[in-house]
């Protein structure tokens, strides 16, 4: 066999091995999650976004500490008495400070849903990286002396992993301040009322309204940017709003009829 029929053959076979991992990136590529989750994984506008929103959050958590009435729980706002409380800050976790992408592109990849196995295994990988930001803006918190609570919609049977993961990226977690879901504490509003007892809620930052306020579980669109229009003033300074382009409520509350398209 003469050496250019050689180098044919192997250009041949090198060829054929690639059509799998083409075919692949191109099935990738048709799934209606890939822009979302590519955006938050590669962009530049990403990065950039969850840092600048962050820095914003820090100077609104300044001008907090300056002023004794100030409250971003609604619950404690309305009913007072909460101006001697030591001050606190209540995050999300997931795509708030943990980024999950990964996840989510596996799914991509292995043309899968989210299913809560797959998710609580993911969990316990305690492989997911920060969130552009996020830790910087921690830490400036508790060296302003402000303790920081995260209250997620991850279960209880992964909260280990969960602080696991949190201590791997530089946070402090612990049993105290990370309040996971339980069937006694299934809404976040009533995990954020055992904060609220001993603490003057600063902020309240996350990538989902239902991180910030109650009725956002509503599948009706219209309702949910009702609600919004009436928050439109606490935002930017009290809660503060991360984007997730790949999940959350706003999907179940798409019209059924167009998939939320506006053609006009």
């Amino acid at each position: 066999m003469n050496s250019m029929r050689m180098i044919r053959i192997s250009l041949s076979v090198l060829m054929l091995a690639s059509i799998p991992s083409i075919a692949l990136a191109q099935d990738s590529r048709d799934d209606r999650r890939y822009d979302a989750v590519t955006w938050m994984q590669a962009s530049a506008e990403y990065q950039l976004l969850t840092k600048q929103i962050y820095r914003s959050a820090t100077t609104q958590l300044l001008v907090a500490l300056d002023d004794p009435n100030w409250s971003a729980d609604e619950i404690q706002s309305v009913e007072g008495g909460f101006q001697e409380k030591p001050a606190a800050i209540i995050l999300d976790v997931d795509e708030t400070i943990l980024d999950n992408s990964a996840y989510n592109a596996r799914n991509i990849r292995d043309k899968k849903l989210f299913t809560i196995d797959s998710w609580n295994a993911w969990c316990e990988e305690g492989k997911a990286l920060p969130i552009p930001g996020a830790v910087e803006f921690i830490h400036r918190a508790e060296a302003l002396g402000v303790k920081v609570f995260f209250i997620t919609d991850r279960e209880d049977s992964v909260k280990q992993a969960t602080i696991e993961n949190l201590k791997k990226i530089g946070v402090q977690a612990s049993e105290e301040n990370v309040l996971t879901k339980n069937p006694q504490l299934e809404d976040k509003i009533s995990r954020r009322a055992i904060v609220s007892q001993k603490h003057r809620v600063l902020l309240l930052v996350g990538d989902s309204m239902s991180d910030l306020c109650s009725g956002m579980g509503t599948r009706e669109w219209e309702e949910r940017r009702k609600i919004a229009a009436e928050k439109t003033e606490i935002f930017g300074s009290r809660w503060v709003m991360l984007p997730n382009p790949a999940y959350g409520g706003w999907q179940r509350a798409l019209p059924s009829d167009n998939n939320g398209l506006r053609l006009d």
